[in-house]
């Protein structure tokens, strides 16, 4: 049976991004997946999201539920079953503090989540982040403030560039089962640069998964208070084109909702 469509708001998501030679990364990446590159470089990072009311398309807001993500990422390239290029995020690990997602692993969620704790204060333009998995595989820890640009140390020189329009679209290797696809959309990412002042992450600090001088912190990114929605799909397959999976930008608590849970398209939501 197909996993039902997921929609929801993400109510906060930081993206912490490294930069890393291309050939340390390429061993991480199972076929037919490469590094995607940029000024010669393979972009990894990690994904710290807050969603909240998440839930299967049609039901009221109230039932759906909230969490705590963390998503380590690869941006990677590959080859279609059509011979046609495609651009993906393949992500390496995925944690929640969410229980329904690890118990319901490979049948209503993709599988490969495990359980973490997070901890996370904020205050204007501030944030204190820190979470750890109860199996200890994944420790991140991270303070800093919204900005204005880009760190001058960045290999990005502007949010503009052509690499952070890729579809938001990830590829998980599922033990011996393949390769799923999780199609994630929204009309708008509202993104700016993120100031970090203390950063951890046991992932990348890894020196047998990085050695020394192969990965360095790039840049960082927040985002908030952006209506989405996503689904399951073969990494065969073409990414969604349907209306009701570009929600509108919320504008109120309830206008982020109402256009994506009625089971029609909205008026000015769009396709490509």
């Amino acid at each position: 049976m197909r996993t039902p469509i997921l929609c929801g708001v993400i109510k906060r998501r930081f993206a912490l991004n490294y930069r890393a030679d291309p050939e340390v990364v390429k061993r991480l990446l199972p076929a037919p997946f490469h590094p995607k590159l940029y000024h010669g470089y393979a972009i990894v990072g990690v994904c710290l999201v807050r969603l909240e009311s998440l839930r299967p398309r049609g039901l009221p807001p109230w039932l759906g539920v909230s969490s705590e993500n963390a998503v380590h990422r690869i941006a990677s390239e590959w080859i279609d079953s059509k011979a046609l290029p495609r651009e993906s995020i393949f992500v390496a690990r995925r944690d929640t503090d969410l229980w329904l997602s690890t118990i319901m692993r490979g049948k209503l969620f993709i599988s490969g989540y495990h359980r973490a704790r997070f901890a996370v204060e904020e205050s204007i333009g501030h944030v204190e982040f820190a979470c750890r998995s109860l199996d200890k595989g994944m420790e991140i820890s991270f303070s800093g403030d919204d900005a204005l640009q880009l760190p001058a140390s960045s290999c990005f020189k502007s949010l503009q560039e052509d690499f952070f329009c890729s579809a938001d679209c990830g590829d998980l290797l599922i033990g011996n089962s393949g390769l799923g696809g999780i199609a994630l959309e929204a009309k708008e990412w509202k993104v700016r640069p993120f100031r970090i002042r203390r950063l951890s992450c046991s992932f990348f600090d890894d020196r047998d998964r990085f050695p020394t001088g192969s990965i360095e912190f790039d840049h960082a990114l927040v985002m908030r208070d952006i209506a989405h929605a996503w689904h399951l799909e073969p990494v065969t397959a073409r990414l969604p084109s349907h209306t009701w999976l570009r929600p509108i930008e919320p504008s109120s608590s309830v206008a982020a909702h109402r256009g994506i849970f009625d089971g029609q398209p909205t008026r000015n939501a769009e396709t490509k």
